[in-house]
């Protein structure tokens, strides 16, 4: 092996899943610098869209937390097992037993997880690592009112977390970086404040939805006709049109195929897919109608806080997967929408989540330090 020339040695590596990559690296240095170079890690296939499954298993002495992925374009076997992945798993502890762990949000093949006194851990689990962003101290730990969301500042390389603070009427962002010790309040400009920071009625329902994140912004669901978008490199928001839907609040935002896509609920047995065509000029154009995933409407959500339990991602090969927390269906949209299901929780301790996982391997600065406290979850993978 050690004759073989270094570019015919990553042509082969290329071809691995990332679990043998991860362990390929550890055979020696050569390997080691091959597999983390950013050349290398561009090169591979762009990680599959997944829905994080959450399920409750036997633990002593607290039951424990498993969170798996679930791929888009899982196979046609039934429930998806043979697409499904296990990520992370921790003690279910209760709210008033420390550490708890809440998932918060994923972004970038990194899981953002809340324990409580303004302590924010972040998780890799395709390389296994954690880190820990930087602990809000004295009354910024009691101003979060609600995060809004977590994005990835690429001039930077940090990850950064968009809070709201009731009491200061303000937004302010936590940070990964060095001397990020305490919150950095946003500027209340007229690029800041498009009708948000004055509306904090809406701005609660904009805390309960994920937002989708696409050519550097970060969108939320529609809550009358516009959507709200964050530029994640300047950090100010804008508006921009929502699908013509005539139901915006039961409007969820995807990601399919590096398009911004839509799912209208609206009605009662089918979904409109919605897909923005023409991203400048705020086109939007319905491509597909489709079957409720929900038997005659049962579960549907009846308006904009039913929607954070809705789940729905795509992939750029015609599969669309939606659902909410009590199972998850799959349309083939290229074969008159074909309809298969991949998780039905009825008879398990499984819940769905509305969070979006895209695996990375890619080593980011903040997790060369490890965090500071040995977290009892810290190690448990499988």
């Amino acid at each position: 092996m050690e004759r073989l020339p270094e570019d015919t040695v990553a042509a082969i590596l290329l071809r691995l899943p990332s679990k043998s990559v991860l362990r390929a690296g550890a055979a020696c240095k050569a390997w080691r610098r091959i597999t983390t170079a950013p050349h290398f890690l561009a090169a591979r296939a762009p990680p599959p869209a997944s829905i994080i499954v959450c399920t409750d298993l036997d633990g002593s002495p607290w039951p424990h937390l498993a969170l798996d992925a679930v791929p888009v374009s899982s196979s046609d076997s039934e429930d998806g097992a043979a697409g499904r992945r296990r990520l992370v798993r921790y003690p279910n502890t209760p709210l008033h037993i420390k550490p708890h762990c809440l998932l918060l949000a994923s972004c970038e093949g990194v899981l953002l997880f809340a324990t409580g006194a303004g302590c924010y851990l972040l998780c890799n689990p395709v390389t296994r690592r954690w880190a820990e962003m930087p602990r809000l101290a004295g009354e910024y730990s009691k101003e979060i009112d609600f995060e809004y969301a977590f994005y990835y500042h690429r001039p930077s390389g940090e990850f950064r977390l968009l809070c709201c603070s009731l009491r200061r009427r303000a937004w302010f962002v936590v940070s990964t970086g060095a001397g990020a010790a305490e919150p950095r309040i946003l500027k209340a400009n007229a690029a800041n404040d498009p009708g948000l920071i004055t509306q904090f009625i809406d701005s609660l329902f904009m805390a309960t939805a994920v937002p989708v994140a696409l050519h550097g912004n970060l969108h939320w669901p529609p809550r009358w006709t516009t959507i709200m978008v964050f530029d994640m490199v300047s950090e100010t928001f804008s508006q921009m049109p929502g699908p013509p839907s005539g139901t915006p609040k039961r409007v969820k935002l995807f990601e399919m195929g590096g398009l911004l896509a839509a799912a209208d609920f609206g009605e009662k047995e089918l979904v409109d897919l919605w897909v923005l065509e023409d991203y400048a000029a705020g086109l939007w154009v319905r491509r597909h109608r489709v079957a409720s995933p929900w038997d005659h409407g049962k579960g549907r959500p009846r308006n904009h806080s039913g929607m954070q339990s809705v789940a729905a991602a795509g992939d750029g090969k015609g599969n669309v997967i939606l659902g909410n927390n009590k199972g998850l269906a799959v349309y083939d949209v290229r074969e008159t929408a074909a309809v298969r299901s991949v998780v039905d929780s009825v008879l398990r301790r499984e819940l769905v989540s509305n969070h979006v996982f895209k695996g990375s391997m890619v080593e980011h600065a903040c997790f060369a330090t490890p965090p500071s406290a040995d977290l009892p979850f810290i190690h448990s993978w499988s």
